[in-house]
């Protein structure tokens, strides 16, 4: 069982609430760049190459990750471009592209990229990979297009080829992979892109998947419930194995008199787990190319 703390003085020198001030002036880019740094912050502190190898071979240096964190907590409304470590473990993806003004694959309707076909490919099982391989590589070779020569199929063409790649993945896929004949009218296409939606998304709410999210971000609540400070507290509590009962929590997160115990396990414990849910923080991010969009166009 782990040993839990008894006050506010048990908790680390760096964690200090007005090092969050500046959080109430985040938009939707800015918040994306919190959630997402502590999201592969859990991972980071949570995975081997932290905690140490357990067999022969001894762990990789984990100073680069110490130094990371001990930057972040000394600054945790975190600006990732301002230093070369931290741009190096978290400007990548859908945070380089907004912080850069220019999004594309952020956006929830995007041109398929290079990264999707390879993420794609890489889900489907490896034999059909390799079939498939075989199967237009000695289509497209010239002992095929030599009639002289006799015809040998050493792969044949399977039904599956030319079924919709999503439908063979490996696991529960949340892209869609889709090609558009741009030749067609308007009114066709996006006749047939809802109809393609409603297909799918009913799906995804069979296994279980919720799709409507009419609830707009409001960033003052996140701020008045404490996210950023709670969460780096709970990576702080997965860095030591140590616990913060939820009136330390209390204490730690709010200004005296603004939250008690019952806000951190009813309120501020569900919000931070929810925002840190993949659909949660694909959803901001294609918020955040949205607002960046139209303020390019103004």
């Amino acid at each position: 069982m782990a040993k839990s703390i008894k006050n506010v003085s048990e908790l680390p020198k760096w964690f200090s609430l007005e090092k969050y001030n500046t959080a109430k002036f985040l938009d939707a880019t800015g918040w994306y760049e919190q959630l997402s740094v502590r999201r592969d912050l859990f991972t980071l502190v949570g995975s081997p190459r932290w905690r140490g190898w357990q067999g022969d071979a001894p762990p990789k240096t984990g100073k680069q990750s110490m130094t990371a964190l001990e930057l972040i907590r000394a600054m945790p409304i975190v600006n990732i471009e301002n230093n070369t470590l931290l741009a190096a473990y978290f400007f990548s993806g859908a945070i380089r592209e907004l912080k850069s003004q220019n999004p594309r694959y952020s956006f929830g309707v995007h041109l398929t990229t290079v990264r999707n076909l390879y993420l794609t490919e890489n889900n489907i099982e490896e034999d059909k990979r390799t079939h498939a391989r075989g199967f237009f590589e000695q289509i497209f070779s010239n002992d095929f297009l030599d009639f002289e020569k006799p015809l040998a199929m050493k792969y044949k063409c399977k039904d599956w080829i030319d079924e919709p790649v999503d439908g063979i993945v490996n696991n529960i896929n949340f892209d869609l992979n889709v090609t558009v004949n741009m030749l067609l009218p308007d009114k066709v296409l996006i006749e047939q892109f809802k109809q393609l939606l409603r297909q799918n998304r009913d799906q995804l709410t069979r296994v279980g998947c919720v799709i409507e999210n009419t609830e707009k971000p409001n960033f003052s609540a996140w701020c008045e419930h404490g996210v950023l400070p709670y969460l780096d507290l709970q990576i702080w509590q997965r860095e030591t194995e140590l616990k913060i009962p939820n009136r330390v929590m209390a204490d730690a997160i709010f200004p005296p008199g603004e939250g008690g115990e019952e806000k951190i396990r009813k309120t501020t414990k569900e919000l931070a787990a929810n925002l840190m849910t993949r659909k949660h923080l694909e959803t901001l991010a294609a918020l955040a190319a949205q607002e960046i969009a139209e303020q390019n166009r103004s």
